[in-house]
């Protein structure tokens, strides 16, 4: 009867610990085709100076243009961001998922 015992003991914290970090909270990029390429559009078009400093109006154009550009830039770096973090929290998921697994195969029941 010791032995049961001891080996429910040791098994115990293998389905705890299976169990207790089976909630992964986050987005996925998961889908039904497999893993996808982050659908994030990059700024390409870099605005450039323009050749006669002293013309406002080009001036002004090439400013509201730098505006353009970064806010696209950002918008790309937080969809980047968030990929990266959708894609964090899979392999997590997947991890557990392993664990749980790992902790049945073991288990003697």
């Amino acid at each position: 009867m010791k032995i049961v015992f001891a080996g429910v003991a040791l098994a115990l914290p293998l389905i705890l610990s299976a169990d207790a970090g089976a909630y992964v909270f986050g987005g996925s990029n998961l889908g039904i085709m497999g893993y996808p390429d982050p659908t994030c559009m990059k700024p390409y078009d870099k605005p450039t100076k323009p050749f006669d400093l002293t013309d406002h109006f080009a001036v002004d154009q090439y400013n509201a243009d730098v505006e353009r550009y970064n806010e696209e830039l950002d918008r790309y770096i937080r969809c980047i961001k968030e990929y990266l973090a959708n894609a964090d929290s899979d392999r997590q998921r997947i991890s557990e998922k392993e664990d749980e697994v790992i902790a049945k195969a073991k288990s003697p029941y």
